[in-house]
């Protein structure tokens, strides 16, 4: 985290405030990770605030530099509920403006200005100033002179110097009231069809709904009404739009009462209705509560679009005709472009690092948020394909209760799966046919082949239908366990990952990544001999799972992308990766795949993320069609001493000598672009670990190794051995004789003659130079400051 706010937090916020953020712009992203460790700043404001003032309290906050609408707020804010009977409407806020600098205040949240509690509050509060009963301003300038302590205590401080108090505002607002069932559903009698569906409601019903109400409007969502009969949906609307994000509804007429979830929320079913039960009221309530913080990730920020009841929203359009019967679906987000991506720099750079952080954060997804169905299916995608004939049989025998038809095997998941990833020039029926006789026990009465198989797992009853037989539980184990866990559903520690990660080399190929023949031995065949089958490849499983899976997205990564074939491994792909040839796009390309024969196009939800060290290959040698179809984003060095930056404040105290680490980096990346050029720099994470070393002879030591192990050794590679240019690199021309590094070796007549006599006849400057390395240098401090100590800033 930041360790404070810099003037580059409020620079990027009246930079950005209000632009739609592009992900393509290299630009836009380190502001968007820039201004996210300004929130955590302003985190551990609040958490500092609220232990001093509000110990039973709570903070709330949303981390996001971006709202639903993808644009960039002009501010940062955390909210500090001062107990846990605090409304929800009100709350302390700290946070940072790009107008107003440091703003302490006590602030009504979820209420739209034409709201009548938020019309009440701001005539409460008055002017938006120092004279407000309850806000407390600070210049930027002013603000960043104090240490995160100091604006602790300044901001305690004008708490205390309010003129109104939290609980005196509550009560002038008429806040934390609870409204009774019969008032509760009096919100929702706008329409003359909610009347009538009333009517019809038991009470059971009615305190059902009202107890759902209660939790959603909890949660700081919305309520609002459908135009067509009386659908009522909650989340929370985009800005300016009346369109739901990530809505749930009740569904309208004179239907049975259901719910229908159209976004991920804790365990609970996605795209799938339900009646609404006891039981399941009880799982929203539960979920609403546990995942809270969950929900500000899909659900628009409260200050966005306030919490209102449905009377004070405008009502969506007519999605259908009046005499339309089904049901209405909210307008859909628009569907995101896929990404063709490459991060490059020098060594050490972060790139891994950073792709690592984007997978977590766009490409995985916690169980506790995936539904069982979706679950299984990755299931199947990922342990299921890669089964035998006769263990998918199996499998799919001991999933349907140890007894079923060829038809009804051929319909099961397990074998439509293996069907799909294996060969399509294989009939399966004959392969699954044949895969049971030939492991069909000795002594079945129906099953006359002569040849047989290990192991012996199958039998056929007179009606043509197969059981499982013989000592099939022994055998089939592992496909038991298997079946078992496809069973019991996703557990809840666990991550689905929505990528596959490959690294590129000099023999990497098309066989690998898209589809070609491999060995296998085909244990489904009488023989049992090495047989070869096409099998996907990485790229082409992806995108199978993808397509399986459409309004989710994913991701191949390609580590060191630079250091193969494109053209063997792409081959016709590299026309198909193109945003505007992926299926359904408006100029959509399609090929017939050499292996298979089959046609194959690439999901718009397939982005393609690469990285590529430029230490090892120019960005100009690189493949032309590579370069024209993907967008590259720079990763480089950074040796900034500020807060948020790696290296920030990393220093080596030894008693009264101090090596600055920043500038170490620094001093020997400018040296070496001079010498060498820009891709050959030296990456931050050669020295990012010391920060984890205690500081003192212990960081000392593990620096004295990454200069010894590391660095040097780097460098030498570099310069192809060039001493001098290693020397210079590291100051040792301008530092005194026990600080180098690199020393030159003894006079280099006095070494000629001592090895080759005094009449030698060569000249000394005709003859190479001999350089040491001077291992006392790297437990001399002198060695490090020197580097930079001698460079003008």
């Amino acid at each position: 985290m930041a360790d404070y706010f810099t003037s580059d937090h409020f620079k990027l916020l009246n930079r950005w405030k209000g632009q739609k953020r592009d992900e393509s712009n290299p630009e836009q992203n380190r502001a968007y990770e820039e201004l996210k460790k300004a929130y955590e700043v302003t985190e551990a404001w609040a958490n500092k605030v609220k232990a001093e003032l509000f110990p039973v309290g709570r903070v709330e906050i949303r981390k996001r530099p971006t709202n639903q609408g993808n644009n960039f707020a002009g501010y940062n804010w955390a909210k500090i509920y001062p107990s846990p009977e605090a409304p929800k409407e009100l709350a302390y806020t700290v946070g940072i403006d790009a107008n107003d600098g440091f703003v302490v205040k006590i602030d009504t949240v979820g209420l739209d200005d034409s709201d009548a509690t938020r019309k009440a509050y701001l005539a409460l509060r008055g002017t938006y100033d120092n004279t407000s009963p309850f806000i407390a301003k600070l210049p930027a300038a002013d603000g960043m002179e104090k240490s995160l302590d100091q604006l602790v205590t300044w901001s305690v401080e004008a708490i205390r110097n309010f003129k109104l108090r939290y609980d005196e505002v509550v009560a002038k607002l008429s806040l934390g009231k609870t409204l009774s069932d019969e008032d509760l559903l009096k919100h929702f009698d706008g329409k003359p069809a909610f009347q009538t569906f009333r009517a019809s409601w038991s009470p059971q019903d009615k305190a059902l709904f009202c107890r759902l109400a209660r939790a959603v409007h909890m949660a700081g969502m919305d309520w609002w009404h459908m135009n067509k009969g009386v659908q009522v949906r909650f989340g929370r609307k985009n800005p300016g739009k009346e369109r739901a994000v990530g809505v749930l509804g009740v569904v309208r007429g004179t239907r049975t009462r259901k719910l229908s979830w159209t976004r991920d929320v804790g365990a609970l079913p996605k795209l799938h209705r339900e009646p609404l039960t006891e039981e399941l009221v009880s799982r929203i309530e539960a979920t609403l509560s546990a995942e809270h913080d969950s929900l500000d990730e899909w659900l628009v920020l409260e200050t966005e679009r306030p919490g209102l009841w449905p009377d004070q929203l405008r009502e969506d359009p007519v999605e259908h005709g009046d005499d339309s019967d089904e049901d209405e679906t909210p307008e859909s987000d628009a569907v995101r472009s896929p990404i063709n991506r490459i991060y490059y720099g020098p060594p050490g750079t972060g790139k891994t690092y950073e792709l690592s952080k984007l997978l977590k954060r766009e490409y995985e997804q916690a169980m506790t948020s995936v539904s069982k169905e979706e679950w299984q299916n990755q299931f199947v995608g990922e342990k299921v394909v890669g089964l035998t004939w006769w263990e998918a049989a199996a499998a799919a025998l001991y999933h349907l209760g140890g007894k079923a038809s060829v038809d009804t095997l051929l319909d099961h998941p397990f074998m439509r799966a293996i069907a799909a990833a294996k060969s399509a020039n294989k009939s399966v029926r004959n392969t699954v046919w044949g895969a049971l006789q030939y492991h069909t026990i000795e002594s079945s009465e129906t099953v006359k082949m002569s040849k047989r198989m290990a192991p012996a797992v199958f039998d056929k009853l007179p009606d043509s239908s197969w059981i499982l037989a013989g000592d099939w539980k022994d055998a089939a184990a592992d496909l038991k366990r298997l079946v078992d866990e496809y069973d019991a559903g996703p557990p809840s520690a666990e991550y689905i990952k929505r990528y596959s990660f490959v690294t590129f080399h000099q023999s990497y190929g098309y066989e690998e990544f898209v589809e070609g023949l491999r060995p296998v031995l085909d244990g489904d065949t009488a023989t049992g001999e090495i047989q070869y089958e096409i099998r996907a490849g990485a790229f082409k499983d992806l995108c199978r799972k993808a397509r399986s899976a459409p309004d989710q997205q994913f991701a191949m990564v390609i580590d060191e992308i630079n250091r193969g074939n494109i053209s063997k491994i792409f081959g016709e792909l590299i026309t198909l990766i193109e945003a505007d040839k992926r299926e359904g796009a408006v100029n959509a390309v399609s090929v017939t795949l050499p292996y298979s024969g089959e046609s194959f196009s690439v999901p718009a939800n397939v982005d393609i993320i690469g990285t590529m060290n430029t230490a090892d290959r120019s960005l100009a040698l690189l493949d032309t069609a590579l370069r024209r179809r993907f967008e590259f984003v720079p990763v480089m060095p950074d040796a900034r001493d500020e807060p948020g930056a790696p290296l920030a404040g990393l220093r080596v105290s030894l008693g009264e000598q101090v090596i600055d680490v920043p500038r170490i980096l620094d001093a020997i990346n400018q040296r070496v672009e001079v010498l060498y050029d820009r891709d050959h720099c030296i990456g931050h994470a050669y020295f990012s670990a010391l920060a984890q070393v205690p500081d003192g002879d212990e960081r000392f030591v593990a620096l004295q190794q990454v200069f010894s192990t590391r660095i040097l050794p780097l460098l030498e590679e570099y310069f192809f051995e060039d001493w001098q240019k290693i020397r210079l690199v590291l100051a040792d021309n301008q530092k005194s004789p026990a600080a180098r590094f690199v020393v030159e070796g003894q006079d280099q007549e006095d070494e000629l003659a001592r090895l080759f006599g005094s009449d030698h006849g060569m000249d000394s400057y005709s003859t190479k130079r001999h350089y040491a390395v001077q291992d006392a240098a790297f437990s001399n401090p002198d060695a490090y400051i020197g580097i930079y100590k001698t460079l003008s800033t």
